[in-house]
Formats: structure tokens, C-alpha cells, sequence
């Protein structure tokens, strides 16, 4: 069937308009696309710093991380009401754990009445909100300790806050003085049952190197 000349132009001319409304058309499409990969990358690129900022850790955790390893702490439990003085012989053992936000440790006794036991867990790391160091110690039996400290104060790092036996909360002070980069001395104060403290342990802690690491295995 042949076409009228008339109709055919205006078929022609329809065409073309159609191709270029078509063509107006996907050029939106392809800057819209490009636009939208264009803000995604810039997205992409943008939530590893976010993300690397919110896991950057404060510096105040140079406290905790300065006892990161194993420590033998020779030291001696005075006598008390309920229990004679003993002297001991304890492993320290410190790591970071939790991409490096908390300090866990636990200690295993060498010699004492103890021998060949786990005696104590507990962890530590910095509290933003209350500006303090905070730790608590776990001890055989269900004992506690938890103590807070805003950090060295020169060689001195002063730990404040209540040992809990039973039904008995009692006041504690736990005093560390840097001796050298591989040496502390610990000195543990608990409240009397006269209100007055009274020295309950004292220990001589140095670092253990070119031995192998026993880190905490809770």
C-alpha cells in the first residue's frame, strides 16, 4: 500500500519528535544515574572516616594499656579478724580486649594458700560521661571491689570506692606507684570494722619479659 506524500511527512515528522523527546528523555535519565553514583561514592568515601572516628579510642586509655602483659607480683595478705596473714606469690595477666576499648585481666597464684588457682578477674576501661577510670575486681566466693581513679597523678595511680563481702560494704583504697616502666608496687587499704582503715595487702609487682604471655582466658 503506497503512502500520500502529505501523511508520510507528518509519519516523519512525528518521529522525530518522538526521538527526541525519547532522546531528552534518557539524557535526564543518565544525569539523574550519574548524579545518584556520584552521591553514592561520595557516601562510600565518607563512612569510613565517620566510622574510623567514631572507633577512635580516647587517650585515656594509655592508663589501662600501660599494664597490658604479665606481671609476678610477690606480696603479703595481713592478718585480720577472720583470717591469719599469709604471703603469696601471684601472675598478673593483662590484655586489651574489644578493639582495645577495655582491659581484662585475671590472676593466677604461683604460691600461697591458692596455689594453682584462678583468684580474681576483672576489667577496667575509661568512662567518658563520669571523666573517671573505672574497674572491678571479682573474687573467689562472690567478694567484689569497685573502685574508680581519674588516672596517674605523677607515679601514683589512687583507686577510691567499696570492697562488697556478704553483706558487708566496706570502703577501700588501692594506691599503684610506678617504681619504673617494668615495676610497681600495689598497696591495698580496707576499712576497719572501726571505721578506720587498715593496711590489708601490700605487693611488689615486676614485669615479666622473654617468658611466654598467659593472657586472660575468661
Amino acid at each position: 500500500m503506497s503512502m500520500i506524500p502529505g501523511a508520510w511527512r507528518t509519519t516523519q515528522k512525528f518521529q522525530a519528535s518522538i526521538h527526541g523527546i525519547l532522546g531528552v528523555h534518557s539524557m535526564k535519565k543518565m544525569l539523574i544515574l550519574s548524579f545518584a553514583l556520584l552521591s553514592l561514592s561520595a557516601l562510600a568515601q565518607d563512612e569510613p572516616a565517620k566510622s574510623a572516628e567514631a572507633q577512635k579510642l580516647p587517650e585515656q586509655l594509655s592508663v589501662e594499656r600501660w599494664f597490658v602483659g604479665n606481671w609476678i607480683c610477690e606480696g603479703t595478705q595481713h592478718a585480720s579478724p577472720t583470717a591469719p596473714g599469709v604471703g603469696f606469690t601471684d601472675r598478673f595477666s593483662f590484655k586489651m580486649t574489644l578493639r582495645g576499648s577495655w582491659l581484662i585481666y585475671q590472676i593466677d597464684q604461683l604460691k600461697g594458700p591458692a596455689k594453682g588457682k584462678q583468684t580474681l578477674i576483672g576489667s577496667a576501661t575509661w568512662d567518658a560521661d563520669a571523666k573517671v577510670h573505672v574497674r572491678r575486681d571479682m573474687n573467689i566466693g562472690g567478694s567484689r571491689i569497685d573502685v574508680t581513679s581519674p588516672g596517674w597523678d605523677g607515679d601514683k595511680l589512687i583507686y577510691t570506692g567499696s570492697m562488697i563481702i556478704g553483706t558487708e560494704k566496706l570502703p577501700v583504697k588501692h594506691t599503684l606507684t610506678k617504681k619504673s616502666d617494668a615495676a610497681y608496687d600495689a598497696y591495698l587499704e580496707m576499712g576497719g570494722t572501726d571505721g578506720k582503715p587498715a593496711m590489708w595487702e601490700e605487693e611488689n609487682c615486676k614485669k615479666a619479659r622473654g617468658v611466654n604471655t598467659t593472657t586472660p582466658s575468661f
